[in-house]
């Protein structure tokens, strides 16, 4: 089972992830001349065991042209607002160190999360784009250690 380690980060549980829509953008029909590039874009996801969904930042919606889904109604301690949600697959960077010849080498591999997961749109902020919520790891084990150490372990 992949395992992400790690130390919090100003305080926060920190990942990062790379995402796609789940609904793709039809696009024209026509033979394909060119191989298809895959265009991932890496972003800061918190661990939050408070957030009982997923959430992206404006950002991320905006920069991975992901299509609304639907309407998702959050409470927060604002009181309770609407959502535009849209359904992702989400993937998680794990690192692991190899050393060969007495050189370290940092190799990453993107873990596939199962499942689409409905994710809710949230205004940006400096500290993450995206927020993992329960929803996602209830299914996972996650734990964090005394001395502000964390570790995901993903099933």
């Amino acid at each position: 089972m992949p395992q992400i380690t790690g130390s919090l980060l100003s305080g926060k549980p920190i990942v990062s992830v790379a995402l796609a829509s789940a609904i793709p953008i039809p696009g024209a029909v026509a033979p394909e001349t060119l191989i298809p590039q895959f265009n991932l874009r890496e972003y800061r996801a918190l661990l939050d065991t408070g957030a009982d969904i997923t959430c992206l930042c404006n950002n991320v919606v905006r920069e991975c042209n992901l299509p609304p889904f639907g309407i998702i109604n959050m409470a927060s301690g604002k009181g309770e607002n609407l959502h535009t949600s849209h359904l992702i697959h989400l993937g998680v960077w794990c690192e692991q160190a190899d050393e060969f010849d007495r050189e370290k080498e940092i190799r990453r591999t993107l873990y596939q999360l199962p499942n689409e997961f409905i994710a809710a749109a949230i205004t940006e902020n400096s500290w993450f784009d995206v927020i993992i919520g329960t929803d996602i790891l209830s299914n996972h084990e996650f734990t964090l250690f005394k001395g502000g150490q964390f570790k995901l372990t993903l099933s």
